[in-house]
């Protein structure tokens, strides 16, 4: 079976205080677009439970795929034994903000039930992804834009802008989300709204990114300032590095040459 595993942007992230269960709580609108990793995925009959994943291993620095921990989380769950066989072609890169590793767990948790006659359904397939990662829940729910909030684990659909054109900026540094969060929890923040887009485009004043305040990936100089004469929505997603420029209505414009920075083309699905 063939799945595309569609990679998300944050328009705008707001970060609360630490939980006691070690979370941080967040806001923030999460949107599909168009990059996305390739998967072929098969199941077989067994009488115990494994999985084989190819095509992954150089995005992989310790500890288990994030797909491989999808297919136990649903094991577990269920009780359903089954070999997973899983060959993955990497396009969404690592450690952008942009969910890849995220999505392909979210590809196959949906994978898993579907091929079960859904098994667990909708909402329990939709909370059992909160196990995963916090980025998986809205990456499961199948929704094309959410507001999620919580640790990630409450998700609800809401309007994005379909079809915006938008510029992916990956500057040629990486960022650590476990550093970056231990960063904002010293750097002083007051309770704010983000607000829905029904009505509105959004703006780096009404929708800013708590991570761009710690961040040690900022978008190059001049290709902020190019930007700077534009109507795009610019800013980072996730935790980065990658930024975004969301365009609302012209086509984005060219950049000869980027400095420290490589660039994709994508859309809002």
């Amino acid at each position: 079976m063939k799945l595309e595993a569609n990679a998300k942007i944050n328009i705008g992230l707001l970060v609360g205080a630490r939980r006691p269960d070690g979370f941080h709580s967040i806001k923030t609108i999460m949107a599909l677009i168009s990059l996305s990793d390739s998967i072929d995925a098969e199941i077989s009959d067994s009488e115990d439970f494994s999985v084989r994943i190819h095509g992954n291993e150089t995005y992989l620095e310790s500890g288990i795929d994030l797909m491989e921990k999808a297919a136990e989380v649903y094991h577990e769950a269920t009780g359903l034994r089954f070999s997973l066989a899983v060959s993955i072609s990497k396009h969404i890169p690592a450690k952008a903000g942009l969910g890849g590793g995220s999505a392909d767990a979210a590809a196959i948790l949906r994978f898993l039930d579907s091929h079960f006659g859904n098994y667990l359904g909708p909402e329990r397939l939709l909370s059992l992804s909160a196990a995963v990662g916090s980025d998986v829940p809205f990456l499961t729910s199948g929704y094309s834009g959410a507001f999620v909030s919580g640790r990630g684990d409450v998700v609800e659909k809401t309007c994005v802008p379909h079809g915006s054109k938008l510029l992916v900026f990956f500057p040629r540094t990486g960022n650590s989300t476990g550093l970056l969060y231990d960063k904002l929890d010293k750097h002083p923040r007051t309770e704010r709204q983000l607000p829905l887009l029904d009505n509105i485009f959004p703006s780096r004043a009404t929708h800013p990114n708590d991570f761009e305040l710690v961040s040690s990936c900022p978008l190059p100089e001049n290709i902020m300032k190019q930007l700077a004469g534009s109507d795009a929505y610019v800013s980072m997603t996730g935790s980065g590095s990658a930024w975004i420029a969301l365009f609302p209505d012209d086509d984005p414009p060219k950049f000869d040459n980027p400095e420290k920075c490589d660039i994709v083309s994508a859309y809002i699905i």
